[in-house]
């Protein structure tokens, strides 16, 4: 008859196992709540001292500045006033601006200018180094050439009371220095200068009797790249021309006065640019006047001598009028002239420096828009070629096509000065007709005053152009005197605290750290676990029925924990298996007389030593002598017998004996004390060489035979059956098998040989006993007892 097991549980009641694995391990991890504890603490501690000890804290600075651009809204920061007389300042675009506050550059002469390149931090004593800037520093440590570093280098500086003690990487000692006094270090040549005290905040405070500072000197220019790197230029949005800055370093001061420094100097070397095209002009404009004064003085010179020699104090009316005329018409002359001339000079210039090109003046009145417009994009084209020839050099790719645009805007600069040199000349030689006919009409006039009336027509002139230089030069110094920066501050640098570490991030990671940590350590242990775990294991992992469970017990005073008077858990888990035996067995049926055909023979074994077959044995026969049932145990473990030694008994012949043929069953059978002549031991005897032959022998089937007719019960314990045949061989002399499994120490490979087993021998009825239940925390079992007569 094959063996079909079905759980009446599983019949009534259907529960997601999901769901009852996920509460069964949320219990487990509530039960190992110190744990938890324990590891919040420990992980909480970290985040602590990490935040306090180890973390070096970043912060952030911002700045935004505000420029002029060409296309988005230049008028906004221009003079109006200046741009009536035709002045004002060039617009820039805000995309090459955030190019040049990112430039190297730029950031270099930030480094020169603050000497970041010399790093000085605190030695304290929570803190190993903290970075000091400004006024944290009690003195100034200025290096005189900076130019000369290569490699960094460390220095340690002792600020205490009365001196100031320096010790390199190469000195032995430190030795003092004097406030001011030039010392040298390898290359590096250095002096100290004494700085601003500490103030009396409590985060400024340290030991007034000695304090040591680390010194770190590196190159300027690795330090211009780390901090550019560090520096953030952004646009704050696309059609406004606001550009934000952002810098992060270890101190906060540094960081914004190195946003502050660097707007500084971009703002500084911009105005540099634009005043360089003034002072260029106004040079050009000195120079004319120059040669106009001389040009001017001759001119007076003659007609206070042709009036001295002559006697000349009046002119005829017919003169006069003469004289007005030609004076409207040397008028017109004298400013064709002066145009005339301008040109020519710029014509002169820009064909000397072809090969060269320069800044070219700006057009001094000439009302010629379209040259006006080349004039000044040839400019901004030279300025910029200069400013990246110095960054990357000449022969950059970017410098050469800069070079080539500003030759080919030269050219067309130079075709159309050229141009309008012939149309100012055109128009002089019209004045000059017109000036020719006036003449005529003149020398009707006396040739004396003739004569003098060329003289003053040539001083008019001369003083109307000198006049119109002075004009010029007056209001390119205005310009100059009103250039301005093409960017203004809208925010000032200014720290914005820390913003690294995260000190919510690290207190909610560890805390984080402190939840998972147990768990995964829980997990790992559990995946490399190899042994039996609960009950809810044993019936996912095999077919067998589980006939019932026996608790871990802490001090086991005696084999035996069953007895009429107990009323321990165990106790009642033994009675509880006794009453399942009862009704299962491959004899399960009914007999004649309408009564169940109980189980009589019931062989216990195990997958390994120290299961507690032997325990399991012991108890389940006393269980059965409680009922007043005539029940013998067989020790049949021939090998390692010790159930005997157990009960205190000291006997020396037992089955091996029988088997064997020497001894009879009356003679060796041996009665338990305290049952009532209920409960019987046959001993293993002897140690045999070959229990397995024995028990294969003719005199197995007659023992078993008596055994039955004498006995209501006989339980059988044997060795372990994967190790040795002998269980399998009693198999067929049992009603049913019990497999004793001993939780958290029974390796798991039982559950692939319990399926092997199951296929050799489907006939026999196999039970399984989860001993040992709930030694760990993680698979205690609720248990139950009396109080007060009731159970609880």
């Amino acid at each position: 008859m094959k063996l079909q097991y079905i759980d009446a549980d599983e019949v009534v009641i259907s529960e997601d196992e999901g769901s009852v694995h996920r509460k069964k391990w949320l219990f487990r991890m509530l039960r190992l709540w110190p744990w938890f504890l324990f590891s919040l603490l420990v992980s909480l501690s970290v985040a602590f001292l990490y935040l306090h000890y180890y973390a070096t804290p970043i912060y952030r600075a911002v700045a935004s500045v505000m420029v002029k651009d060409e296309k988005k809204g230049a008028e906004l920061m221009d003079n109006s006033r200046l741009k009536e007389i035709g002045l004002g300042s060039n617009s820039k675009l805000v995309e090459n601006e955030i190019e040049i506050l990112k430039s190297y550059d730029l950031m270099e002469e930030v480094v020169d200018s603050l000497q970041l390149f010399l790093s000085v931090k605190h030695v304290g004593r929570i803190r190993n180094t903290v970075v000091a800037f400004g006024d944290d520093i009690p003195f100034t440590i200025e290096i005189i050439n900076p130019e000369d570093i290569r490699n960094t280098r460390h220095w340690i500086v002792t600020d205490t009371v009365n001196a100031v003690l320096f010790q390199s990487e190469y000195d032995k000692h430190p030795y003092l220095l004097q406030y001011g006094q030039i010392y040298k270090s390898g290359a590096v040549r250095f002096r100290c200068l004494p700085g601003a005290p500490y103030p009396d905040s409590p985060e400024h405070k340290v030991d007034s009797s000695r304090s040591n500072y680390k010194v770190d000197i590196s190159s300027p220019n690795q330090t211009a790249i780390r901090y550019s790197k560090k520096l953030s230029v952004e646009a704050a949005s696309k059609s406004a021309t606001v550009i934000n800055l952002e810098m992060e370093d270890t101190n906060q001061e540094r960081a914004a006065a190195i946003l502050q420094t660097l707007i500084a100097i971009y703002n500084q070397q911009g105005l540099e640019d634009k005043n360089r095209v003034t002072d260029n002009t106004i040079d050009f404009l000195n120079d004319r006047l120059v040669t106009v004064a001389t040009e001017l003085g001759g001119t007076e010179g003659s007609v206070e001598k042709f009036k001295s020699e002559n006697r000349v104090t009046d002119l005829s009316a017919d003169a006069q009028q003469y004289l007005e005329i030609s004076q409207q018409v040397d008028a017109q002359k004298a400013q064709s002239q002066t145009q005339l001339n301008i040109v020519s000079a710029l014509v002169r210039d820009l064909e000397l420096n072809q090969e060269n090109p320069q800044l070219v003046p700006s057009t001094l009145g000439i009302l010629e828009p379209s040259l006006g417009l080349l004039i000044e994009k040839h400019n901004d084209l030279v300025l910029q070629k200069e400013r990246m020839q110095q960054k990357s050099g000449p022969k950059n790719p970017l410098v050469i096509d800069q070079q080539n645009q500003i030759r080919e805007l030269r050219s067309k600069l130079l075709t159309n000065v050229r141009n309008l040199k012939k149309a100012y000349t055109i128009s002089r030689d019209d004045i000059s007709r017109k000036d020719a006919q006036l003449n005529n009409r003149i020398r009707t006039v006396p040739q004396l005053e003739k004569k003098l009336v060329q003289i003053t027509r040539n001083q008019n002139v001369q003083e109307q152009l000198y006049a119109f230089l002075l004009q010029k030069r007056e209001e390119a110094a205005v310009s100059r005197a009103s250039n301005i920066e093409d960017s203004r501050t809208i925010v000032q640098a200014r720290g914005l605290g820390v913003v690294s570490p995260k000190t919510t991030k690290v207190w909610a990671l560890g805390i984080l750290m402190g939840i998972m940590l147990p768990v995964a350590l829980i997990s790992l242990k559990d995946f490399m676990n190899n042994k039996v775990g609960d009950v809810t294991q044993v019936e996912q992992r095999t077919d067998m029925p589980l006939l019932g469970i026996i608790s871990h017990v802490k001090k086991l005073k005696s084999p035996v924990v069953i007895d009429s008077l107990s009323r321990s858990a165990v106790a009642e888990q033994i009675r509880n298996i006794r009453t399942s035996i009862g009704l299962t067995g491959k004899n399960k049926e009914w007999s004649f007389s309408g009564k169940i055909k109980e189980v009589q023979t019931i062989l216990v074994t195990s997958f390994q030593p120290g299961d507690g077959k032997s325990f399991v044995s012991l108890n389940l026969a006393a269980g059965y002598a409680l009922l007043n049932k005539k029940t013998v145990m067989l020790e049949f473990d021939l090998r390692r017998p010790h159930i005997s030694k157990d009960l205190g008994l000291d006997v020396q012949e037992g089955i091996s004996s029988i088997l064997t043929g020497k001894s009879a069953l009356d003679d060796l059978l041996v009665e338990v004390q305290e049952y009532e002549g209920h409960l019987f031991l046959l001993p293993a005897g002897y140690l045999a060489t070959n229990p397995a032959e024995l028990i294969s022998g003719p005199k197995m089937p007659c023992l078993i035979k008596m055994l039955r007719e004498r006995f209501d019960y006989i339980i059988i314990n044997t060795p372990p059956f994967s190790i040795i045949t002998d269980a399998t061989l009693l198999q067929k002399y049992a009603d049913i098998t019990l497999i004793v499994l001993r939780q958290d120490h029974t390796s798991r490979d039982v559950y692939t040989e319990l399926k092997h087993r199951v296929a050799r021998h489907p006939d026999n009825p196999v039970y399984l006993l989860l001993n040992d239940v709930g030694k760990r925390k993680r698979y205690q079992q609720r248990g139950y007892g009396y109080a007060k007569g009731y159970y609880h």
